[in-house]
């Protein structure tokens, strides 16, 4: 998210981590990918994603917890911390 107060090293900073996280994203199993890509992407609530997938709302919660899980520890290996610069 851009912030008028970002220095160009943290704009790029940023940017840099947007587009690995998008990776990563993108290199999750479908369940959680989808999931992660209805909720953060195009704004979708749990309720909202389950009635979309034909899912329990439990379901949806679970696939995120997993899908948080999994980012988590892929940003840790690609050496990047969890929270934006």
């Amino acid at each position: 998210v851009a912030d008028p107060a970002d220095t160009p090293e943290v704009t790029v900073l940023k940017e840099n981590k947007a587009a690995a996280l998008r990776r990563m994203v993108d290199a999750l199993p479908e369940e959680h990918r989808t999931v992660v890509d209805l909720a953060y992407y195009h704004g979708k609530s749990v309720s909202e994603i389950g009635e979309i997938l034909s899912i329990p709302v439990a379901t949806v919660k679970t696939r995120m917890f997993y899908a948080r899980k999994k980012l988590g520890e892929a940003l840790k290996a690609a050496g990047h911390d969890r929270g934006w610069p």
